[in-house]
């Protein structure tokens, strides 16, 4: 069976040369593998950087070498954490 779902998660890891990375959530069963191509926005605001809050949908099984991946993500800047906030 497959599982999926949707939970905020932060990026743990982002490589702009790949256009892709890893987000990691407390309800998640694992990493989950995010590409470039799923990411809201991408294409006008470029890629995620590290440390990021986002909304991620996810599915088994994953790619990029975890055990999840995304399928739609949406960047939360009104959960951004920041020097001083």
């Amino acid at each position: 069976m497959t599982r999926s779902g949707t939970t905020v998660g932060t990026v743990i890891r982002w490589d702009d040369e790949r256009q892709g990375g890893l987000v990691e959530a407390p309800d998640l069963p694992g990493e989950c593998w995010v590409d470039g191509s799923v990411v809201e926005g991408a294409s006008s605001e470029g890629g995620l950087r590290a440390g990021q809050i986002v909304e991620v949908d996810w599915t088994e099984p994953g790619a990029g070498g975890a055990p999840l991946r995304a399928t739609r993500v949406v960047r939360r800047d009104d959960l951004q954490t920041g020097l001083g906030g």
